[in-house]
């Protein structure tokens, strides 16, 4: 079964940074150090620029979303039948999504849309608008099976699948700007770690796909199980959908600009 989000959701619109070598914390509520916002800077830098996947390289400029979000959430299970060859195999069925997952949706959405600034709008395939942010709950036998992307290559799919927990896929035009995503999740999660995942996979798909310790605490650090973004997350946020850092600039240019939103956002 599909939900179209935009009928679920009717409105949508001093923390401590510490560098990975252990600088120790300080308190953003006051003007940052010099040191700090280098820290911030490798951070923003490899989270936008990096590669969780191996083989796959990182972006070369700076890609996010432009045009309005559509999102819609399907769930699935899965029965495992014997087949004619005497054999297993999954049977998939649609079903309804569990209301609490989709309220952890809307909490991050919710907070996702109103730090970047980007905008959503209802699904409306018969007029050209399609679901764009597609989100999917599966059995985790089903997480790597290619009908889930057709456009990604199976192995990498696979590789995404392996640790059975949720992953992302996103792609954007030649100019930068984003134009799909999907978030695929383990259905069978505990609570606490599907907020967590959806929080993670969510804000990655928003157009900083890569994981990094340089600054903590951070949903984008390795073993981060956070429910809720870090103050420095929503620096990075911001600094990212800023109008003086457009869709589409180099990599070696938007350093030059990071730098600068990054001290404005921060207060230093």
């Amino acid at each position: 079964m599909r939900w179209n989000f935009h009928d679920i959701l009717s409105a949508m619109y001093a923390v401590c940074v510490a560098s990975f070598v252990g600088i120790g914390c300080i308190s953003m509520s006051g003007p940052a150090k010099a040191d700090d916002i280098e820290a911030l800077f490798k951070h923003f830098e490899t989270v936008v620029f990096g590669s969780e996947i191996n083989d796959v390289d990182g972006a070369t400029k700076i890609q996010k979303w432009i045009s309005p979000i559509r999102v819609s959430v399907t769930a699935m299970q899965g029965q495992m039948l014997k087949n004619d060859g005497g054999g297993r195999e999954l049977k998939l069925s649609y079903v309804r999504p569990d209301p609490a997952h989709v309220a952890m949706i809307r909490k991050h959405l919710t907070e996702l849309v109103k730090l970047t600034g980007t905008t959503s709008e209802k699904t409306d395939k018969a007029n050209g608008k399609p679901a764009n942010f597609m989100i999917r709950f599966v059995p985790r036998l089903a997480m790597g099976q290619p009908f889930l992307d057709p456009n990604v290559d199976p192995q990498v799919l696979a590789r995404l699948a392996a640790p059975g927990v949720c992953y992302f896929v996103t792609r954007a035009i030649r100019s930068g700007a984003m134009f799909r995503a999907l978030i695929v999740v383990n259905a069978a999660l505990p609570p606490v770690q599907m907020d967590a995942c959806l929080l993670e996979e969510m804000t990655q798909a928003m157009g900083l796909p890569n994981d990094s310790d340089v600054v903590t605490p951070s949903i984008f650090n390795q073993a981060s199980t956070r429910r809720e973004l870090s103050d420095s997350d929503k620096i990075i946020l911001r600094a990212l959908y800023d109008r003086r850092l457009p869709a589409g600039t180099p990599a070696p240019d938007a350093a030059n600009i990071a730098r600068d939103l990054l001290r404005d956002y921060a207060g230093g």
